[in-house]
């Protein structure tokens, strides 16, 4: 019995760190005693099996996705933070370093104006008096803060952070700073490889096709064929027993192997940062709109039999729909291109001047002929419209 629950302990563990490679003692406790329990187990998996750095300590834990040929396997993210958000959040960290325990993002907010006005920091000096500005600048905390950097008090909430970029909110909530996460937030090697610079470490040159192959069975939703090198391709073949059972034994999540390629399905939505379907319009459009593509069998499809498309689902299922997906129909087109870009379930064609085509990709047939019925829980007001 206590085998299976040390099993258990690891695998949550492990998933856990993939889906919040930073954590605190105080934000997480549970998670935070369970990497400390089994460490070792899980520092070599990281390390001998996918070529990542943990880094465990009295009071944080930190997962490094270092490069590999200067790339880092990850989830396709269609809508990242903008890059001023980002430079906002970087000032901000190496700001919070020198405040108090306690800080406001007022404080904040001031302390990286004056620091984004010094020459030598050569960046566009953040304007706090500019309303565009302050919202980018909330959007840079609050990524702080879900990197366990900044830990919001338990009066700080959406409306003080609101009130202060409507300059309602004369502090904007306070927080406390996690200097051992914060000093932990970035890694040397991968911020060499972000802005072009080769930095790597033997380790990951001598196993590069394993940590390469085990990064896209682990990271991505399907490891295809089609994406690995033929190097890669050939050392999958050859060691595709071993690799498997290491996914089985980190995970405990089944394997599925095709034709196109290898995919790990966990049993429930909560091994997956983007699960889907939800029930949302967005999702509930995209999945239809995916299911017009692949009974017309088609390969790939134009703008225009997309939008088509959405157009037929739009007007089929009227309560399913957001009052913006009723007013503008476009709307529902771009959002489901959008969504399905990110799963990977379609791609866009970049070759040969075709730019306004999408290729349908093989792991889209899973969700071929989906079931629509009537539900009586409404739909997330974010994506949602009705019933449908």
């Amino acid at each position: 019995m206590r085998r299976g629950i040390d099993r258990d302990e690891r695998q949550s563990a492990f998933a856990s760190l993939l889906a919040a490679p930073s954590v605190s003692r105080d934000g997480d406790p549970r998670l935070w005693q369970q990497v400390r329990k089994h460490r070792l187990i899980l520092t070599e998996w990281f390390w001998e099996r996918l070529g990542y750095q943990l880094v465990v300590t009295e009071s944080a834990v930190r997962v490094y996705r270092l490069p590999v040929n200067g790339e880092v396997v990850a989830p396709r993210r269609v809508r990242p933070p903008s890059r001023r958000v980002l430079v906002l959040a970087l000032l901000a960290a190496a700001c919070a370093e020198d405040t108090e325990e306690l800080t406001t993002v007022q404080e904040l907010s001031d302390r990286v104006r004056t620091l984004s006005s010094q020459d030598q920091v050569r960046v566009a000096p953040y304007d706090s008096d500019r309303f565009t500005e302050r919202q980018l600048f909330i959007r840079s905390v609050l990524i702080l803060a879900e990197l366990g950097a900044l830990r919001p008090t338990k009066r700080t909430g959406e409306e003080m952070l609101t009130g202060w970029t409507r300059r309602q909110d004369a502090i904007g909530g306070a927080y406390r700073v996690d200097r051992e996460t914060l000093l932990r937030l970035v890694d040397a090697r991968a911020l060499a490889a972000a802005v072009g610079r080769r930095a790597y470490h033997d380790h990951q040159q001598i196993h590069h096709r394993r940590f390469t192959v085990m990064r896209r069975l682990i990271e991505l939703p399907v490891c295809l064929l089609e994406d690995l090198t033929e190097d890669e391709r050939t050392y999958l073949a050859s060691q595709r027993h071993r690799l498997l059972e290491w996914c089985r034994e980190m995970t405990g999540w089944a394997v599925e192997q095709r034709r196109e390629g290898l995919a790990l399905i966990p049993p429930e939505d909560s091994g997956t940062d983007r699960p889907f379907p939800q029930l949302r319009a967005d999702h509930f459009g995209a999945l239809l709109v995916l299911d017009s593509l692949l009974s017309e069998e088609l390969d790939s499809a134009d703008l225009g039999t997309i939008v088509a498309a959405a157009e037929t689902v739009r007007t089929r299922y009227p309560k399913a729909m957001t009052t913006a997906f009723r007013e503008e129909p476009a709307q529902l087109a771009d959002a489901a291109i959008l969504l399905l870009q990110e799963l990977d379930l379609i791609r866009r064609v970049e070759e040969g001047g075709e730019a306004g085509r999408w290729r349908v990709m093989p792991p889209a047939a899973r969700f071929r002929g989906p079931e629509v019925v009537a539900a009586q829980q409404r739909l997330d007001p974010d994506g949602g419209g009705d019933s449908e």
